[in-house]
């Protein structure tokens, strides 16, 4: 049976454990941290909480990596399309990674 690489590649997710991440808003958008982690729910993604951050100042998203997993941080950026990533390393932490939502954030909701 031959597979198209797409369908290897759902295959291949599914077998990887989710990624953990934090949903934080930080562009005061009513709502947009819980609205993005709904967006998300049909990913390999683990949401182990939401909530804001501590001044509404962030114009476009971003990617916090708190532990260094350069494939879990490809997968990240493949299912939401974000890119600037900052590295705040800190293996104490819950989640591998927060996605800090900027005024840019309904642009990384595909349809």
């Amino acid at each position: 049976m031959l597979l198209s690489c797409e369908q290897e590649n759902v295959q291949e997710e599914e077998i990887l454990p989710a990624i953990r991440i934090r949903i934080l808003n930080g562009c005061g958008h009513r709502n947009a941290a819980a609205d993005y982690r709904s967006y998300l729910i049909d990913y390999n993604v683990d949401v182990i909480g939401v909530g804001n951050t501590g001044k509404y100042i962030y114009n476009r998203s971003i990617i916090v990596v708190k532990r260094d997993d350069g494939q879990d941080l490809e997968r990240l950026m493949r299912y939401t399309g974000i890119t600037r990533r900052v590295f705040a390393l800190n293996p104490q932490t819950d989640e591998s990674f927060q996605i800090i939502l900027g005024k840019d954030f309904r642009e990384y909701m595909k349809q």
